[in-house]
């Protein structure tokens, strides 16, 4: 049994320079942090060959029998997209021809601004290529899991998220045509403590379509000069927070993070909502010095920076508008297959904590012996939870 987890991230600044509309013409920069929140797959033999997917995330159980063609679409498209990647890749025919049974689990749902779907492209893409024999190192794994969403799936979304899940830590992330240079900001771990705890991630309780939000962008990359320019700016911004953060200038990065998000507001009027800038006043009206929403915007997560005497009345004032936090440290590893069993123990008993399908109507008999042993549904498991706890 094959266990992969890859880390979901927190994007700080360039966001929307990663389109190819954008870094094909003018050259990309984002920086951004992988965090402690998880997208796992666990792969295993399938005793008839076949194919099962069981997602957690979207309740729902895909099978093929042996020898079926991989056909790409809903439901489950992102893991059907994968095994097809993989499809013909290794001496043993790939996981089509040996048979896999798949189980698909993430720490936050779909859509919530976090990177969860690119997290999960890159758990997918270690766990096959280990159920395969494939070595692959971080670099072929943000690329294939950029192929997978991009091309495949015909996703219209840029190529950070990837790249941060695979790579793990606190990086640069520079895209051009000719390729994608990762360059993790060497802080010392003690300046990665103090930036982390004056971080804080609040849930705004929605959901939303990031390919959506990015189709238009996408479209007024090539069309609209004022957007052009807006993301110049956005980049200039995310080189000055880095610059910031290499000094430790922690409370300047705060104000530049600010300065992003009223820029990256003016994209597209999707982005933010009555709701999230009464949050985001709210929030600086405590003692918070900057923040943005998450990921493409629309919902999800509310990221706010405030520093040390201030924390405690950003918290509050969060609270008292019903935004719950999402505890978080930075993830330093990116996408892993654990080998220990230690470290496999400790994943199965993660997933288990956050998944149990034995609670779901007609799931159990469609998964092959749920309770045993090697199962990662075993006896303790809690009830799904999918809250910002």
């Amino acid at each position: 049994m094959i266990i992969a987890r890859a880390p979901m991230r927190i994007s700080f600044g360039g966001g929307g320079t990663d389109l190819e509309a954008y870094y094909g013409r003018f050259g990309g920069l984002v920086l951004s942090a992988a965090i402690t929140r998880y997208a796992y797959v666990v792969a295993r033999p399938s005793p008839d060959q076949g194919i099962s997917i069981v997602s957690a995330d979207y309740r729902r159980v895909e099978h093929l029998p042996p020898g079926q063609p991989i056909a790409v679409g809903e439901p489950l498209a992102l893991p059907k997209a994968a095994l097809a990647a993989f499809d013909g890749r290794a001496h043993c025919g790939g996981p089509r021809a040996r048979g896999v049974q798949l189980v698909l689990a993430a720490d936050v749902p779909p859509g919530t601004g976090l990177g969860s779907s690119s997290a999960m492209a890159a758990a997918l893409v270690r766990a096959l290529a280990e159920y395969i024999g494939m070595p692959l190192d971080a670099a072929r794994t943000a690329d294939l899991a950029c192929q997978i969403e991009i091309e495949r799936l015909g996703l219209p979304i840029g190529k950070q998220d990837q790249y941060a899940s695979a790579f793990g830590g606190l990086n640069s992330i520079a895209f051009a045509s000719a390729g994608v240079c990762v360059t993790p900001l060497a802080l010392p771990d003690g300046a990665l403590d103090a930036l982390a705890s004056r971080l804080l991630l609040f849930a705004t309780g929605g959901t939303r379509n990031s390919a959506s939000i990015l189709h238009g962008q996408r479209a007024d990359t090539r069309d609209n000069p004022a957007v052009v320019e807006r993301l110049h700016r956005l980049k200039t911004l995310a080189v000055a927070m880095r610059d910031a953060l290499l000094a430790e200038d922690f409370d300047d990065f705060g104000a530049l993070l600010d300065r992003a998000w009223q820029e990256k507001r003016g994209l597209s009027a999707a982005i933010s909502s009555d709701a999230i800038d009464a949050a985001y006043a709210a929030a600086r009206a405590a003692g918070a010095l900057g923040g943005k929403i998450t990921g493409a915007g629309g919902g999800g997560f509310l990221l706010l920076y405030a520093p040390p005497r201030r924390r405690a009345a950003v918290r509050a004032a969060m609270a008292s508008r019903g935004l719950r936090e999402l505890s978080f440290a930075f993830d330093r590893a990116g996408a892993t297959v654990p080998h220990s069993h230690e470290e496999r123990r400790a994943a199965l008993d993660h997933i288990a904590h956050r998944t149990d399908l034995r609670d779901w109507h007609g799931l159990r008999e469609r998964w092959e012996s749920p309770s045993s042993p090697s199962s990662p549904f075993m006896r303790g498991a809690a009830p799904v939870r999918r809250t910002a706890d």
